[in-house]
């Protein structure tokens, strides 16, 4: 006898990463796959060029920083000359003035060439002077120049939206032609190297699970396969609005044949299942459109004589046969929508099949 509880569960990436490209501009070129522009779907490596945005908008702008980076390297070079020829007529300025004050102390020398020789002194000491603080005032425009190229190239280099882990593109948002703004998300990738799936307990049951305990699997797309996956997270405190406590299984995907979105459950051992919750036929359930973990059903509600579907987001427990018990969100005397689901919208006007 199977004494297992069952609980639904989607598949989700282990990793999601939302792409933006950091400069504005068009798409000029997308990452080919087999001779085709990128896909929803697809399979991208690490260091993949995704797409790219024109680059001719911002490679003037990269010559224009590189061209001044060289300009104040060649400037600086020639100041640096300057200053070496200033310090030598300095050494030289410097011996005739000692040379001259020896002569003139021994009345060698008239005092007019004395005089001189200090002021060639006192010349060259400010040509000196004036030399150094070229050089710093230089090496300042410098490293401004430096700074400017090295943000141009960041800024060109930027023109390309790589992919930072291998991945699936899970959405795609660009095409050839479109303009596109700085952090505007164009992609969406999902690492399913490993899948997760996360499911909510009750109370009675969080206590007998533990990190890294292996679980069976079972996928819709795959009935007559079971996958293994191990306990990844468990809350450390009920969600205060169901009283359930999270659970997150991760499931290795080495072939990929478990997808993003795909319906299944997680089954715990040795747990009886709960009876006391209201339940219904697997047949009814949705995607819910505002929370991956849980599902949706339509209720048929009564307004002024009239039958009126109303979608209604629930929390999933146990599968039991044919029908799953549902933890949150529905009420036992709720009358569920199980036929023609598809075909409706929320508030629809229905007519309840005899």
């Amino acid at each position: 006898m199977d004494t297992a509880t069952h609980y639904s569960a989607t598949i989700e990436p282990d990793t999601t990463v939302e792409m933006a490209f950091k400069v504005d501009g068009y798409v000029e070129s997308l990452f080919q796959v087999g001779g085709r522009n990128l896909q929803t779907g697809d399979f991208v490596p690490r260091g993949a060029v995704l797409a790219r945005v024109r680059k001719s908008d911002y490679q003037a702008s990269l010559d224009a920083a590189r061209a001044q980076a060289l300009q104040a390297g060649e400037v600086l070079k020639v100041t640096t000359w300057k200053l070496t020829q200033a310090e030598a007529h300095y050494t030289k300025a410097k011996l005739d003035e000692e040379r001259a004050t020896a002569l003139y102390r021994e009345k060698a020398l008239p005092k007019q060439d004395y005089d001189a020789a200090r002021a060639q002194l006192d010349s060259t000491r400010a040509e000196v002077e004036a030399a150094r603080k070229a050089i710093e005032a230089q090496r300042e425009l410098l490293e401004t120049a430096r700074a400017n190229e090295r943000l141009s190239t960041i800024t060109f280099e930027d023109t390309a939206l790589v992919a930072p882990i291998s991945a699936v593109v899970l959405d795609k948002r660009v095409e050839n032609g479109t303009l596109v703004s700085r952090g505007m998300p164009v992609f969406r990738l999902g690492d399913v190297g490993t899948v997760r799936m996360a499911f909510s307990v009750p109370d009675t049951l969080v206590n007998q699970l533990k990190l890294g305990e292996p679980l069976p699997v079972h996928v819709d797309a795959w009935p007559d396969r079971s996958f293994e996956g191990r306990v990844r997270e468990i809350a450390a405190a009920a969600d205060p609005s169901t009283r359930l406590y999270r659970v997150e299984v991760a499931v290795p995907n080495a072939r990929q044949e478990l997808k993003t979105g795909m319906m299944g459950k997680v089954s715990v051992a040795g747990t009886q299942p709960v009876t006391s919750l209201p339940a219904v036929p697997s047949t009814a359930l949705l995607r819910s459109p505002s929370d991956p973990y849980a599902a949706s059903v339509f209720v048929v509600e009564g307004e002024q004589g009239k039958n009126i579907a109303r979608l209604k987001t629930i929390r999933l427990g146990q599968f039991v046969g044919r029908r799953v018990t549902v933890l949150a969100g529905l009420k036992a005397q709720d009358r569920v929508v199980t036929g023609g689901k598809q075909n409706l919208v929320d508030g629809a006007l229905i007519r309840i099949a005899e």
